[in-house]
């Protein structure tokens, strides 16, 4: 057998393991042995003393070489160093005036782990501006950057958090199908896919299986899942493929239910990611600010009518566009102090077929966009729960009830009254941290031209 560790210069880490990451080097460690592992992200090489910026997973640190203080190998080895070599170092704490964090660390070894390639493009920050399209096609090596590694990381602490705040309300977290019989959404915005001998589909949304969830008796859940649009647009706002955090809630006393819900979800996950994420938001430059409760209600009626009077022509019977979303971006601020503002009541003709007709307002209904500074990241609302009427509803919108039996019939058998939503998680990401492509708030992004890497 090869023995791929020698025929590379390489060695393993073995019992060696790291003990500390980057951003753990500070006065409180000067004195101390350390074991740092992570990338080779800059080298300066000032002749007789050489300065390593160690990159790990969260941060980077100096690595500081002078020929004189360290063993002979040592300074051999950084004199071979390329940018992204994967290493191990060891060595002792200690203090300088030259580094905010007053510490650097100097060597008594550094250990190879893996050779770098020449790399395609530039991974430290600042030093080359390399257009979005290049950087998705090597999207492994652009993650690398701190600053893009810390998108993923405060977006990773909003859905822990929303997640966490469920389950303290009692939701139980579920998974369904991806791939379904018919649309959820209605429209031709379907992935149609060969399923043995049958057509099937991506899923768009789990609307249909987490209202049967609360019919088989879970009360309340949430699912946290990606779903599929087969929409040829190619805007800064749009995928065909992004993560949708879904909740869905029985017993509910009108729609208001929800909306408190998210409310005080979305206010739990920005005030503890503010504390957990302190340091990446930090890096961004980002003063996240955590929305006041409650959030500002306003009626779709409204909404148009200061769109009106703004200038925009724009009529009940039409759909918020982009410019729309823009200019209630400068309208709610100015007009309610708010970024985070509901849009309640949309026409029944804007909404699905399962969306329960408004109470109090004739040909609206019982529901609401959660728009944050402008853009909708969020649609939700009341569900119909009484069958008759669900029938209804599905044939006004033209929909066959014959091809929804599997949806339908559940209804028949004492349904209760709920509602819930779903909410765009790169959107949300993308908006908090004032991103102007919602491709750089997905890991891997998809779109009509993308499904690598």
């Amino acid at each position: 057998m090869v023995d791929y560790y020698k025929q590379a210069d390489v060695s393993p880490i073995g019992k060696d393991r790291r003990n500390h990451y980057s951003y753990e080097i500070g006065k409180d460690l000067i004195g101390e042995q350390v074991t740092l592992v992570g990338w080779v992200h800059i080298l300066r090489d000032k002749g007789k003393i050489k300065f390593l910026i160690l990159r790990d997973e969260r941060g980077t640190t100096q690595i500081t070489i002078p020929k004189k203080r360290v063993p002979e190998e040592v300074f051999e080895i950084s004199e071979n160093l390329k940018p992204e070599t994967a290493v191990l170092v060891k060595g002792e704490v200690v203090a300088t005036d030259f580094l905010p964090s007053g510490a650097e660390v100097v060597p008594s070894e550094i250990r190879v782990l893996n050779w770098s390639e020449t790399i395609p493009i530039d991974i430290v920050e600042g030093k080359v501006d390399i257009d979005l399209d290049t950087r998705l096609n090597y999207r492994i090596l652009d993650l690398r950057k701190p600053r893009v590694n810390a998108i993923f990381r405060i977006q990773h602490s909003l859905v822990r958090f929303a997640r966490e705040f469920l389950e303290q309300n009692e939701f139980t977290e579920i998974h369904t199908p991806k791939i379904v019989s018919a649309a959820t959404e209605g429209g031709a915005n379907l992935f149609e896919i060969k399923y043995f001998e049958k057509p099937a589909y991506l899923a768009q949304s789990p609307q249909f299986y987490k209202q049967l969830m609360l019919l088989a008796g879970f009360g309340r859940v949430f699912e946290i899942a990606p779903v599929f649009r087969a929409e040829k647009h190619n805007t800064p706002r749009h995928m065909n493929e992004y993560t949708s955090f879904d909740f869905e809630m029985a017993w509910i006393g009108g729609v208001e239910d929800v909306m408190k819900m998210e409310e005080q979800m979305l206010h739990h996950a920005f005030s503890k990611t503010k504390q957990e994420a302190s340091r990446e938001l930090e890096l961004l430059g980002v003063d996240l600010n955590v929305p006041r409760l409650p959030f500002k209600r306003i009626k779709y009626a409204e909404v148009i009518s200061l769109l009106q009077d703004a200038g925009k022509e724009i009529t009940l019977e039409d759909d918020l566009d982009p410019e729309s979303e823009r200019m209630l971006a400068d309208i709610f601020p100015e007009k309610f102090g708010a970024d985070m503002v509901f849009i309640t009541h949309y026409p029944m003709e804007l909404r699905p077929a399962y969306t329960m007709p408004s109470m109090s307002d004739g040909g609206m209904t019982e529901s609401f966009d959660l728009t944050y500074k402008g853009m909708e990241i969020t649609t939700g609302g009341q569900r119909i729960h009484l069958y008759d009427l669900l029938v209804e509803r599905f044939k006004a919108k033209g929909f066959d009830p014959d091809r929804f039996v599997f949806y339908l019939d559940p209804f028949k058998y004492g349904a209760p009254p709920h509602g819930g939503l779903g909410l765009g998680v790169e959107r949300l990401t993308m908006q908090l941290l004032g991103i102007e492509n919602i491709r750089e708030a997905s890991l891997l992004p998809r779109d009509r031209d993308r499904i690598t890497p």
